[in-house]
């Protein structure tokens, strides 16, 4: 019974060592131009906020396992329906587009036009509309290091939403579900 205690320690330990290894917590920077930091209510971290058309990093260090990215945000342009003979309008007011631009700096990460939301200045979020005639659009893309990918990400939202409003991307490895940095209108 004392050796699988013992054993059961010295597991526990090794575990405890392999995590605090990297917190997991996504960093998020800003280039090209100045940035604001916020408090993310979640946590007591800061979030980056950027400019739209500025460049965001985001890091990531889980088990020594590090992700390092580089998104894009840029262009914002509004439509009152979708180009084509067969343009859908919008449910909530006006299509706001951006481009975006994702490249993969060290080790691996899944771009995906859901990590992005749009939020309004009262705090209401918007997930991606769908829609087919926004092209290229961002496509779900596993990258590796040294790759990139580009495309459109379309967001249905009321057109008094867009003043104040921001961009966020979701964070990286552990943190997909937290806030890691906003792009400002």
């Amino acid at each position: 019974m004392r050796k699988i205690v013992v054993l059961g320690l010295v597991t526990l330990a090794a575990f405890t060592i392999a995590c605090s290894s990297g917190n997991g917590d996504t960093k998020s920077s800003v280039t090209g131009g100045s940035s604001q930091n916020v408090e993310s209510a979640a946590t007591e971290k800061t979030t980056a906020t950027a400019k739209v058309g500025q460049t965001v990093t985001l890091t990531n260090d889980t088990l020594g396992d590090k992700t390092t990215v580089e998104i894009t945000v840029a262009n914002p342009k509004q439509f009152a329906v979708e180009p084509g003979d067969f343009g859908s309008k919008p449910d909530h007011g006006v299509f706001v587009v951006f481009n975006v631009t994702v490249v993969c700096k060290q080790g691996t990460y899944s771009a995906n036009p859901f990590n992005f939301k749009f939020v309004a200045k009262d705090g209401t979020v918007s997930e991606g509309a769908l829609t087919v005639n926004f092209k290229p659009a961002l496509n779900a893309t596993d990258l590796s290091s040294g790759q990139k990918v580009a495309g459109k990400i379309v967001f249905d939202v009321p057109k008094a939403a867009i003043s104040g409003g921001k961009v966020q991307v979701d964070g990286v490895g552990l943190d997909f579900d937290k806030p890691a940095a906003y792009w400002a209108l």
